[in-house]
């Protein structure tokens, strides 16, 4: 196949065009099998978050069928217009601008309830799932390794605001919204300082001043809003392998 490596910002843009355009042209017959993400990725000269991102947009419009346990082949497919390809990966952009913007909304108030129930033991469990965030960081750790310690404390979060509903929801959202927290803390620097404003949290919530608590939460939420900003211009990689 010829490949091209990415160079530009828009990683998974290139990749899902590159492949588009081979499908379309027929330069990847139909029935063919696509190389492993693996594969893709060392050929794109990027990871296999990326190409795994693009893979599912090719997915949605139909131009690849992914077969579990066997692999990805090209679909037999009609007049699938070039345009499709720019259409899928505005879907997937205005995706992520949703469930930040819905992020934005839902997380701040849960820390606020959550101080007026939590006790001792509660924040010494929340350094603890914090202490585990920083040796993954130490040990050179992926973003998915991070993401795994830092959910215990986001849920301990949501289980003191005592609010069953809160408890469901914040649940089904954390699901929907997994590849944009992944590709927040794939930016540089992005997981020491999801941890350190975590720890500014922590400490507010240990003093029991709500209104520290709402300025700590106040500057996560502009920090994460930054890193959101740079994965959107940079077009960082998760580090999924």
């Amino acid at each position: 196949m010829d490949i091209q490596p990415v160079t530009r910002t828009t990683v998974t843009e290139q990749v899902l065009n590159q492949l588009g355009d081979l499908i379309l042209k027929e330069t990847i017959k139909p029935g063919e099998k696509l190389p492993t993400e693996r594969d893709l990725a060392s050929m794109f000269g990027t990871t296999r978050a990326r190409v795994r991102e693009a893979l599912r947009a090719l997915a949605l419009i139909g131009l690849i069928d992914t077969r579990p346990g066997d692999g990805t082949y090209v679909a037999v497919h009609s007049g699938v217009p070039s345009e499709a390809l720019d259409l899928m990966f505005f879907r997937e952009t205005r995706k992520y601008d949703d469930l930040y913007e819905a992020r934005e909304t839902l997380e701040p108030p849960l820390f606020v309830m959550a101080s007026q129930h939590v006790t001792v033991e509660d924040v010494r469990a929340l350094d603890r799932f914090l202490d585990d965030c920083e040796t993954v960081i130490r040990q050179g750790g992926t973003p998915e390794d991070f993401l795994e310690r830092l959910d215990k404390y986001d849920q301990l979060i949501v289980k003191l605001t005592r609010n069953a509903v809160l408890e469901t929801l914040m649940a089904v959202f954390r699901t929907m919204a997994r590849d944009l927290y992944l590709r927040l803390l794939g930016v540089p620097g992005a997981m020491t300082n999801s941890l350190e404003r975590r720890r500014e949290i922590t400490e507010a919530l240990r003093s029991g001043d709500a209104t520290a608590v709402r300025a700590a939460v106040h500057k996560h939420m502009q920090s994460a809003r930054q890193l959101y900003h740079a994965s959107a211009d940079t077009g960082v990689d998760a580090g999924i392998e």
